[in-house]
């Protein structure tokens, strides 16, 4: 009996370590080491036969120090909710083939396999036999520890948070996101904000407020001052002014962002300095007009150019022209307004991510694609190929249907690799 326990306790390690290889090898766990290192961890500990507390996750898996303390720290509960989303991810995905799947259990940290039961299997479920019913000593003892495992092999499984993913964390754990939320780095959201400044009426008084697009800082407005004939008529005030639609689109892009428990930062562009490019992923939200200090990380790498205005977009290669009819809409007409999205490296190993505009509606509905499972879906159609735990680097221009500076629909138009 012993051997024959043993044995089966053989099978369970191999088929776990099995699983455990192919999730760390498919990519599902995302760029980090992170989530490997705490699946690599808690498989390591359920073959030792034992159950590590929170405090020694810490420690080993995330190089806490000894003062940490899980009452006041939520981050190993945090990486263990997020590891069985992942989890779940691959099944549903490039593991839904597999006959039995990796698990972790609610509210513990270890390891079990599960069964992955297919239609057949469950209406093929052969009917006890007459003889089974015989009063035989024996017998009687195999059905009583039949139902005593099968007892807790269902308490097992009544405990287990089976319920699916919530759509937007299967946003959020998309090729799309995993590459700025699977990791360590901070993420830092950069707002385009334009540069305003007054102009003064006779007496000295600020008469209106002036946007123009060639002078974008204080140092822009003194060097234009230098050859205006009347440099005393115009005033810095230290004013940014953001577009409404910015506000539309944070707030469709926040809801994935904090499916983590990554801090996330906001600066408005004109506060944006270099060592914020290297230090954090990047995501920036806005016009493109608005692009300034990320303009040239933007098209450089393209296969787009702005036009004459920035209400033109043009593609390189073919020289298709996109122009926006937002820039004058009327609440009695239909207009196409175009929204920019792209992802790629940053200079320092992090990651930069465009989610723009030409107008309202464009900005407004590429965030909104951002949050939505089936527009992110359809992103991850027209990625190109990447090996695993490689980030993707692409970009995709929007058309979109507007209404009285309302996004209504958007369909792919462009997209390529970059």
């Amino acid at each position: 009996m012993a051997e024959v326990l043993n044995s089966q306790t053989n099978e369970q390690h191999e088929k776990i370590r099995d699983q455990a290889a192919k999730i760390l090898a498919s990519g599902a766990l995302g760029r980090s080491r992170s989530y490997a290192r705490l699946l690599e961890f808690l498989v390591e500990c359920t073959l030792e036969g034992r159950t590590p507390k929170e405090h020694e996750i810490a420690t080993t898996v995330f190089n806490r120090g000894p003062d940490f303390d899980p009452g006041q720290d939520s981050m190993v509960r945090v990486y263990a909710h997020h590891l069985r989303q992942k989890l779940d991810n691959y099944y549903a995905t490039g593991g839904r083939g597999e006959a039995v799947r990796i698990v972790v259990p609610k509210g513990e940290y270890r390891v079990a396999l599960a069964p992955i039961e297919s239609e057949e299997a469950s209406e093929e479920s052969p009917a006890i036999a007459p003889a089974a019913r015989r009063s035989v000593p024996w017998a009687a003892a195999a059905i009583a520890a039949a139902a005593a495992a099968l007892g807790t092999a269902l308490g097992w499984w009544l405990a287990q948070d089976r319920s699916p993913p919530r759509p937007v964390e299967a946003v959020a754990a998309s090729e799309i996101w995993s590459p700025i939320l699977d990791d360590d780095t901070p993420t830092l959201i950069v707002v385009g904000d334009y540069y305003i400044f007054g102009e003064l009426d006779e007496i000295g008084n600020v008469d209106r407020l002036i946007r123009n697009f060639s002078i974008n800082s204080s140092k822009d407005l003194d060097e234009y001052l230098m050859f205006d004939p009347n440099p005393g008529r115009y005033i810095d005030l230290d004013l940014t002014y953001l577009p409404r639609s910015t506000a539309f689109a944070l707030r469709d892009l926040l809801r994935v962002l904090y499916t983590s428990d990554k801090p996330v930062g906001i600066a408005s562009m004109s506060d944006l300095v270099a060592a914020d490019l290297r230090e954090n992923h990047i995501i920036y939200v806005g016009y493109i007009s608005a692009l300034d200090k990320l303009y040239d990380f933007m098209f450089d790498g393209s296969g787009l150019r702005v036009g004459e205005t920035f209400d033109e977009l043009i593609e390189r290669d073919s020289g298709k022209l996109y122009v926006s009819g937002g820039g004058m809409p009327s609440a009695s007409r239909n207009y196409r307004d175009y929204g920019l999205f792209a992802t790629f490296p940053g200079p320092g190993g992090n990651q930069l991510m465009v989610v723009a505009g030409t107008r309202d509606a464009g900005l407004m509905q590429t965030a909104y694609a951002l949050g939505s499972l089936r527009h992110v879906r359809a992103l991850e159609e027209v990625a190109p190929e990447t090996p695993p735990g490689t980030p993707a680097s692409f970009e995709v221009l929007y058309e979109v249907s507007g209404l009285d500076r309302t996004n209504l629909d958007a369909v792919i138009v462009y997209s390529a690799a970059r």
